[in-house]
């Protein structure tokens, strides 16, 4: 009954406490095909994605990006502080996925959360197109 007078959303759990192991949560949860962890450690300002988002619109959103970033393995390579003049700080990692031969490095963007961060946002274009392979060198294809 509480659920549905917070319009179904579930509470939020702590966010993660590095910039990096938000995205290694976020990446695990796309590893296990969970939607629903990928919903808790993707968000905004607001907060976690399935926090505030409509639950049909972030399935739909995270679905395609589920098929953008499914990997074999991945791996940390390094963060960097990014502050835009009248935005929040925000951190980007850069992330180099292993997917059928191709090692393409996309960069994540995460803020800051209630003492932890969140992904934001992701350069898919970066990741390529999943269903092209890759060319000789192992980047990926457009």
């Amino acid at each position: 009954m509480l659920l549905a007078a917070c319009g179904g959303h579930a509470a939020m759990s702590p966010a993660p406490v590095s910039p990096e192991a938000a995205v290694r949560s976020f990446l695990n949860a796309v590893k296990a095909n969970s939607l629903s962890a990928m919903g808790e450690a993707w968000g905004s300002s607001r907060g976690p994605a399935s926090s505030y988002m409509d639950q049909a619109e972030m399935e739909q959103r995270l679905t395609v990006i589920r098929a953008f970033l499914e990997h074999e393995k991945f791996e940390i390579l390094g963060s960097q502080a990014g502050v835009t003049p009248g935005s929040e700080p925000k951190r980007v990692v850069q992330v180099r996925l292993t997917r059928k031969g191709c090692e393409p490095v996309v960069p994540f963007t995460v803020i800051p959360f209630r003492g932890g961060w969140l992904v934001s946002d992701i350069d898919l274009s970066a990741a390529g197109n999943p269903q092209r392979p890759c060319p000789p060198g192992g980047q990926p294809g457009t």
